[in-house]
């Protein structure tokens, strides 16, 4: 299956309150605010114009998880595949500047993925600021009632592999062209976006975002440990909009779709598998309450 996806692109996110999102992001994971115009807030970890967009609204929720296509005929491409499935297309512009096309879908039980052409590569690599300086955003994980469905789109709308599955289908892993083990997962849940996710360079950079958090009276919501599926270093903690951001270091990369073959885990308790954590410590109760709606439009 031809790649239409080349990496990971950015996420969209509604918020009452742009400012105190963006200052969280800048002291906990390193972003750099490289834009302000009315009503949102661009932020990037590296050259890329935004890799977040903070929007006001009256309520907080995801304008959408954005794509970045191999080229504009891949954007072209993924426009005649969604008008062939009957999905519902939002919009041809993109949401935010210096995109050249893009096309904004509404997938299966409301989800919204804009698929677009590469943002203008605009920043400078470094930066001055606080925070542990993320090297770029990584992927996002969805909830829907029916991963499989999901996986249908994800498979045929936009030419991405499996990377891995558990047994019965709770949890599956994407990749699409620059290998990383996943660029979008989806877990059995209520439908919203559970948490993005930023790279990081080193350990002691997840060391020093959990004390950011302590220096905040606040707390991770779950780890440090390793991921089996994915094999990345990974820690979590709840934004101010209630939607989970994952710190990962690591990320297993496939360097080759013909020869990889997509592994099965089996969801077990404690160690048997360790299919979610290789370092044993599951996850809270708590772990997949937090997360963000999909909108359509902000409310002012």
């Amino acid at each position: 299956m031809t790649h239409l996806i080349r990496q990971m692109g950015h996420v969209a996110i509604a918020t009452p309150d742009p400012a105190g999102s963006a200052a969280d992001l800048a002291d906990i994971v390193g972003l750099k605010v490289t834009d302000r115009r009315d009503d949102r807030i661009f932020l990037s970890s590296n050259q890329r114009h935004h890799e977040v967009t903070l929007i006001r609204s009256e309520a907080p929720g995801v304008l959408a998880v954005g794509l970045e296509a191999i080229d504009a005929a891949a954007v072209d491409e993924v426009t005649r595949r969604a008008v062939s499935e009957n999905l519902e297309i939002l919009d041809e512009k993109p949401l935010g500047p210096y995109t050249e096309r893009a096309v904004r879908i509404v997938l299966p039980f409301g989800s919204i993925v804009e698929v677009h052409t590469p943002v203008r590569r605009s920043e400078g690599q470094r930066h001055i600021g606080p925070g542990a300086r993320a090297r770029r955003i990584e992927h996002v994980n969805l909830k829907a009632p029916d991963v499989l469905v999901l996986k249908d789109v994800f498979t045929k709308l936009f030419g991405m592999q499996l990377s891995d599955r558990t047994a019965g289908d709770e949890f599956n892993w994407f990749r699409c062209h620059d290998g990383y083990h996943h660029t979008l997962a989806v877990f059995r849940g209520e439908p919203g976006l559970h948490h993005y996710a930023f790279d990081f360079h080193a350990l002691e950079d997840l060391a020093g975002m959990a004390d950011t958090l302590v220096l905040k009276d606040r707390a991770l919501l779950w780890g440090p440990g390793r991921h089996g599926a994915g094999g990345n270093v990974f820690q979590y903690y709840v934004d101010p909009n209630n939607c989970v951001v994952e710190m990962s270091v690591g990320m297993d990369r496939i360097e080759n779709d013909e020869l990889y073959e997509a592994r099965t885990w089996a969801i077990s308790e404690g160690l048997a598998d360790r299919w979610i954590n290789q370092w044993g410590s599951p996850p809270p109760a708590t772990f997949t309450d937090p997360g963000l709606p999909f909108v359509r439009t902000v409310t002012a």
